[in-house]
């Protein structure tokens, strides 16, 4: 499905025709939903199926990704330090959804468990690879690869910055916890819509002259992959639990660090 064939009317998170275009970003629209108030961007990827154009991992783009191959490297111990606090990683089946060059993945596999990788985008799956021996797939959570022959498999699985950038995230957590054993826990990281920055956009949007968005852009991208949708704490909270997911850890940032990262955290264990 591409952007012309969805009615943007319908939200993306509770599914009623009750969104409406309310930022124009010029190059985009945020879309706000009138009954749940989630905002989304009227943008959505071609599916695997209408991309017929493989991108090659050339010279130009492998510099792009080999200066930022280390870019999340403490975050991602954040991360791993955040898991092993509810679950013992060692033998764990774990799915790592929106895997990027697989630098979580490798961690993963050095704490002993089996750890199993989906990456949509063909130059960080080959770089993957090329790079560290890492075969990623190419297959989305909700495709048959997975939901025939993985169902109640995996004891852990996550999305660390990635909820933000799928077409469809109610479809998205609905599709990864029918792979989750009962009992399997779903860790999650994502941008929050209640930072500072946010807000103070949407003031200067509704009351100054010339409709100034401000800091929205910074949110959101019609790039591929780009963000699509920001989440509030409760509505994640609130699909999460929709979804058969008990929340057993709730935060805006990583307690070996320094400071609020202003992002939504979450863990929630399959009931």
């Amino acid at each position: 499905m591409n952007s012309s064939e969805y009615n943007f009317k319908r939200c993306k998170l509770c599914g009623t025709f009750a969104a409406q275009a309310t930022y124009d970003l010029r190059s985009s629209i945020i879309y706000v939903c009138q009954h749940c108030d989630f905002h989304f961007l009227n943008h959505l990827d071609h599916t695997p199926e209408k991309n017929h154009c493989t991108i090659q991992l050339n010279i130009q783009n492998r510099k792009y990704l080999d200066s930022r191959a280390d870019e999340n490297a403490s975050l991602h111990l954040s991360r791993l330090t955040f898991m092993q606090s509810h679950i013992s990683l060692s033998g764990a089946k774990v799915l790592d959804i929106g895997a990027g060059l697989g630098q979580f993945h490798s961690l993963l596999r050095t704490q002993g468990a089996e750890s199993h990788g989906i990456e949509p985008s063909d130059i960080r799956r080959e770089y993957a690879q090329q790079q560290s021996g890492i075969q990623l797939q190419s297959e989305l959570v909700d495709d048959n690869y997975w939901q025939t022959s993985y169902v109640q498999y995996f004891d852990a699985m996550t999305l660390w910055d990635v909820i933000e950038h799928v077409n469809f995230p109610k479809e998205t957590i609905e599709s990864a916890c029918r792979l989750l054993k009962t009992g399997g826990i779903l860790f999650l990281d994502t941008p929050s819509r209640e930072s500072l920055s946010y807000g103070i956009s949407q003031k200067f949007y509704r009351y100054m002259p010339g409709k100034m968005s401000l800091f929205l852009p910074s949110f959101y991208s019609t790039a591929p992959y780009g963000h699509k949708q920001i989440f509030t704490p409760s509505q994640l909270s609130d699909l999460f639990e929709s979804c058969g997911l008990e929340i057993i850890f709730s935060s805006r940032s990583y307690t070996n660090r320094f400071f609020s990262s202003h992002k939504i955290i979450l863990a929630g264990r399959k009931v």
